[in-house]
């Protein structure tokens, strides 16, 4: 079995990273199969990277394998016809996450009828992918980029989603999986009509349950980034008066701006990226974990949180952890704004049971 996946460039190992090596060592281990993980480089700073590499994955011939298990675009792209789909997510800034100021209706240009022609047909087949990047391919060598290919944009948007179809289509995939029912229910992330199999992959970091630290702190661990909203925990602590102390443990874009936002406040401890054994360690300490991203695929957090016998703190707009935490009962679940997890989070505190 070949478990094939993206390589992010610059690297970076994150949760799918994890991801990936646990379910290629968890096949090997536990289940009679022989599981080699492929991992192709595949730079998205524009839309002609995330196109070559689109193109990469289908051509790649992975004929010698008896199955191909993907999960994250473009990877999914490999043709092989025993291919098993477990979603992560889609490119999400062009699906569920593409900006609302920004237009989705196809141009309306002479110059980009035949490619929208194209991209337009519902059900495409990798013959028509073969058109698309030889189309494609055309228009970037005689230098016709304009503005028609910003990304994100209505047209790199249709692009990506044409390709994508050409992905999963269930002629395509044998069968279809997803880490959350959250990802499971997003709008044009499957076929539709296709049964789609939700499972939660576990962490495969090894955290136990551990006597509660004396310590006040409060944790939380994420790439610092927009839709983590590490922003709005870092808010609402400030309204905390009790003796807490926040440990946010990660790097990121927003490394900057959130030290300034934290500026002045010494309860507030940034760890940056910690090991594994640090983590573990990190949730020990903690009295409570605190996670509130929008829309979140699964949130590993959650679930190494519940591990560890803490409860978590999240909102109702957080995606993945509301299929775990159940408000009142194993953390709580607030609207996401600062006065409302900073409640939360005082609530905590004022009941130690």
């Amino acid at each position: 079995i070949a478990v094939v996946a993206p390589s992010p460039v610059p690297f970076t190992f994150g949760v799918a990273e994890r991801f990936w090596l646990d379910l290629a060592r968890a096949l090997n281990e536990h289940t009679p199969h022989e599981v080699e993980l492929l991992k192709v480089p595949s730079p998205e700073g524009n839309f002609w990277e995330v196109l070559a590499s689109y193109r990469r994955f289908f051509e790649l011939d992975l004929s010698i394998f008896d199955a191909v298990i993907s999960s994250k675009y473009p990877a999914w792209m490999v043709r092989h016809p025993n291919h098993i789909l477990y979603m992560q997510h889609k490119l999400r800034g062009l699906y569920d996450t593409y900006p609302a100021h920004l237009p989705t209706a196809w141009p309306d240009c002479r110059e980009l009828a035949e490619l929208g022609r194209l991209v337009a047909e519902p059900n495409p087949t990798p013959a028509e992918a073969e058109a698309l990047f030889a189309l494609l391919e055309t228009w970037r060598e005689r230098g016709g980029e304009r503005n028609w290919f910003a990304f994100p944009g209505p047209v790199t948007r249709a692009v990506v989603h044409f390709l994508d179809r050409v992905a999963l289509r269930p002629e395509a995939i044998r069968r279809y999986g997803a880490i959350s029912r959250t990802v499971a229910e997003r709008a044009d992330y499957f076929p539709p009509g296709v049964e789609v199999h939700v499972a939660h992959h576990p962490s495969g970091l090894a955290v136990s349950p551990r006597p509660m630290s004396a310590g006040p702190v409060l944790f939380t661990a994420s790439r610092l980034d927009g839709p983590k909203r590490i922003g709005l925990i870092i808010r609402a602590f400030r309204r905390v008066t009790g003796p807490v102390r926040l440990e946010i443990a990660g790097s990121g874009p927003e490394e900057q701006a959130l030290l300034a936002l934290a500026a002045g406040d010494e309860r507030i401890r940034f760890l940056g990226r910690i090991s594994d054994a640090e983590l573990v360690q990190a949730y020990a300490r903690a009295r409570a974990v605190v996670f509130t991203p929008f829309q979140e695929d699964l949130g590993l957090i959650t679930l190494e949180a519940m591990n560890a016998a803490r409860p978590v703190i999240t909102c109702s707009d957080s995606g993945g952890p509301l299929e775990f935490v159940e408000d009142g009962v194993t953390g709580r679940v607030v609207a996401p704004e600062p006065a409302a997890v900073a409640a939360a989070i005082e609530s905590l505190w004022a009941d130690r049971r």
